[in-house]
């Protein structure tokens, strides 16, 4: 069995010697989906000037060979030169662990460029290839970091194709070190690197370059803190001529640096059931980075578009002045730009909806240089489920106790009545699926006066298994009517690590919990747990949104032997399995049951006018 170099952060939240618990923060492997490795392809030398800053979201196929399990990542490291890094770590092209990683040294990502012309220049042409790195694990407080730093052993290398010798020779490497040495070293994260290409040999239609790293991994008794290690993050990267490696480069570029935010105050998604006008965010933040050696002016605005793309709202921020980020870190700091107001708000609905808000800046005077990050968008999600996190785990979550039981509970508040059907748990990927048959019970409380969880409004008859590789959804044995504000968690049966979902793009801290030694305890890890409560009989069954129990219309009896039957008019009646799977169906108001198991099922009934009523029923013979 084997983890990461760098040992998990054992953070101790022993508030007295009688505390039998603690939270336990691990490596994640990045797999909020497979990354899929694409067939090689001959593609056109490109020519000069090559420019990347991975503002796309992807691996360029233009400027990349799509093998080599490097991708790009919208948001895992700390404030990066604009939004959009490339990040290479110990996960292959799809999404696992490498199969040849071990406690020593081994290959693991690569990113490599399509040929490029040199063969029109020389190495008096003065051609500089440049970028800037930053190691993985963030910095500060231990509980604020986002991944785990390379350890002093791992590597990382830039090497040159040459053609002269059909041979890659190693121009550049650096050594692993964590970002708080790094700022103490330099005053600051991210590292300009600087690369003359002046060996005549690589001046041919076919150089190429190309970025690789090797991990290590560390044994360890707990299967199920091995995942991913080893973090990399390359941006801004950009060949030319007529530069020297002391000159870095002043671009005329606005762009952005982070990602868009949601416009609700509290989630990111959100049932649109639930949806009030008060769930709006009166602002929303905007990092907004200068590339260039003195100010420039530059225009923002953001619109909201609905899933069609016809715009609902638009917000014009004007011009204001960007200050240069270099040399002193500076971001845009006017309000019109930098924390616009949010003068809107999403109606009303009454079935699920997804709007689109767009970011755009435009640098005003000369011509911004690179258009591809001037435009950031989010995508905002009214469905059936409530969620804190933006579906990225930068880390793996668990608790560890002396005793044989913990529980862990999350806070979510409703502003109506509602069934609560399913619930959504992301459990990061490990290596051999270690943390896959790791058994808990589904659970939810309600909110005491404390505000911590109080009473148990649910818990699971039969025990769970955590899956492995991303979310999966956990049917409720039992549709449960919930108001107002609870909590949803689990209980884990064991100490293992069952390696949860942690994402640290939001800190919500202030509504995890954790039970042990009778007593329960707020987290103080800044961020969210990927815990996402479902509702309606839609999350249960996967079929559309539907009215819950609607008082118009009658089923019985509840529970059945023999027959269920429903009053009134009927087109078509369903019969669902807590599994989502029809088990049943009929086009008349009485249906046998007999020949079914025992249990909890949901009914969906259609009337002859087309509208749609849904109803728990319990068999039992």
């Amino acid at each position: 069995m084997v983890m990461v170099k760098r040992t998990v952060i054992l953070l101790a939240v022993l508030l007295s010697l009688s505390v039998t618990a603690q939270e336990v923060l691990s490596p994640v492997q990045w797999m909020p989906v497979k990354r899929a490795a694409a067939p090689k392809t001959q593609h056109a030398a490109l020519s000069l000037p090559f420019f990347d800053d991975f503002a796309s979201g992807t691996l360029n196929p233009a400027l990349w060979q799509q093998e080599g399990g490097a991708q790009v990542m919208p948001d895992v490291s700390p404030l990066a030169p604009t939004v959009g890094t490339l990040t290479l770590d110990a996960l292959d092209a799809t999404g696992n662990l490498y199969e040849q990683a071990t406690t020593s040294l081994f290959p693991a990502d690569t990113a490599t460029s399509l040929p490029l012309r040199l063969d029109s220049l020389t190495p008096s042409d003065s051609v500089v290839l440049s970028f800037y790195y930053l190691p993985g694990g963030g910095y500060g407080n231990m509980w604020e970091r986002v991944g785990y730093a390379p350890d002093s052993q791992d590597t990382l290398f830039l090497e040159f194709y040459s053609p002269a010798d059909s041979e890659w020779h190693t121009v550049w490497c650096t050594k692993g070190i964590s970002v708080d040495t790094l700022m103490a070293r330099t005053g600051h994260g991210w590292q300009y690197v600087a690369v003359a290409i002046d060996d005549s040999g690589y001046f041919d239609s076919t150089f190429r370059f190309r970025f690789r790293n090797y991990a290590s991994l560390e044994a360890t008794p707990k299967a199920g803190k091995a995942a991913n290690c080893d973090y990399w993050h390359i941006d801004y990267l950009m060949i030319d001529g007529g530069r020297t490696v002391a000159m870095e480069p002043a671009v005329r570029d606005v762009a952005f640096a982070a990602p868009a935010q949601s416009f609700l105050q509290e989630y990111r998604a959100m049932p649109y059931r639930q949806f009030t006008a008060a769930d709006m965010a009166t602002s929303t933040e905007v990092k907004i980075t200068n590339r260039y050696s003195s100010q420039l002016a530059s225009r923002y605005a953001y619109s909201v578009q609905d899933s069609n793309g016809n715009e609902l709202y638009l917000y014009d921020g004007g011009y204001e002045n960007a200050p240069p980020y270099m040399p002193d870190g500076t971001y845009q700091t006017s309000s019109a730009h930098a924390t616009p107001p949010i003068a809107y708000s999403f109606p009303l609905m009454a079935a699920p909806e997804t709007f689109t808000i767009v970011h755009t800046v435009r640098e005003g005077a000369g011509g911004d240089a690179y258009r591809q990050n001037d435009t950031v968008r989010y995508r905002q999600e009214f469905a059936n489920y409530y969620a804190y996190d933006d579906s990225t785990a930068e880390n793996g979550y668990s608790l560890t106790s002396y005793n044989s039981t913990t529980s862990l509970a999350y806070r979510f508040d409703l502003n109506v009545e509602d069934t609560l059907t399913a619930v959504d748990l992301y459990f990061n990927s490990t290596q051999n699926d270690a943390n896959a048959a790791i058994p808990f019970y589904l659970m939810l409380w309600s909110v005491g006066a404390d505000g911590k969880p109080s009473q148990v409004l649910y818990r699971d008859q039969n025990r769970r298994r955590a899956t492995t590789g991303g979310y999966d959804r956990y049917v409720l044995e039992a549709p449960t009517v919930v108001s107002g504000s609870l909590f949803v968690g689990f209980e884990q049966v064991g100490n293992d690590f069952i390696n949860l979902g942690f994402d640290r793009s939001l800190n919500t801290s202030n509504r995890i919990y954790y039970f042990s030694d009778s007593v329960w305890r707020q987290s103080f890890l800044s961020g969210s747990l990927m815990i996402r409560p479902c509702f309606g009989a839609s999350a249960a069954v996967g079929i559309g949104e539907m009215t819950v129990e609607n008082r118009e219309w009658c089923l019985y009896p509840n529970p059945a032997s023999e027959t269920v039957k429903v009053s009134g008019e009927v087109a078509v009646m369903e019969l669902y399995d807590m599994q989502g799977r029809r088990v049943a169906v009929c086009r008349q108001p009485e249906m046998p049951v007999s020949h079914l198991p025992e249990g909890l099922y949901l009914v969906r009934v259609i009337s002859p006018e087309g509208q749609q009523h849904c109803a728990k029923l319990i068999i039992k013979h």
